[in-house]
């Protein structure tokens, strides 16, 4: 029970991101942001990065839909701050990510958005 409470939070909180982050960030904000989406991007790759996965399929494209979303506010909030420290930097960074996923999904038949509609990011 207290796993799915903690989901749903963490699901308010990336909601009112998208609100909240609308307007400019100070820099210690842009911070913190920058470290919850590396924190997230971090705790997926026990399960998408390490050679011996022992991950589920459904397990895996959470995680992966979790990381894409993640990249994606960077991106977002970077563009939108560009002139804090770092921003600049970080929009390159989740840009050529989320650059890279597309093109592979691509070879693969599949879109980001069709791969990860309808799937609960945790």
């Amino acid at each position: 029970m207290l796993k799915k409470s903690s989901f749903i939070c963490a699901g308010l909180l990336l909601g009112l991101s998208s609100v909240v982050f609308a307007q400019p960030l100070s820099q210690s904000a842009y911070d913190e942001f920058i470290s919850t989406q590396t924190k997230i991007v971090n705790e997926t790759k026990h399960i998408l990065d390490e050679d011996d996965q022992k991950a589920d399929a459904q397990t895996q494209r959470q995680a992966f839909c979790k990381r894409l979303k993640a990249y994606q506010d960077i991106q977002k909030v970077s563009e939108e701050n560009s002139s804090l420290n770092m921003a600049p930097t970080m929009s390159m960074i989740a840009r050529n990510f989320l650059e890279r996923q597309d093109q592979s999904l691509t070879k693969s038949g599949m879109t980001a958005s069709v791969f990860c509609k309808n799937r609960e990011v945790e």
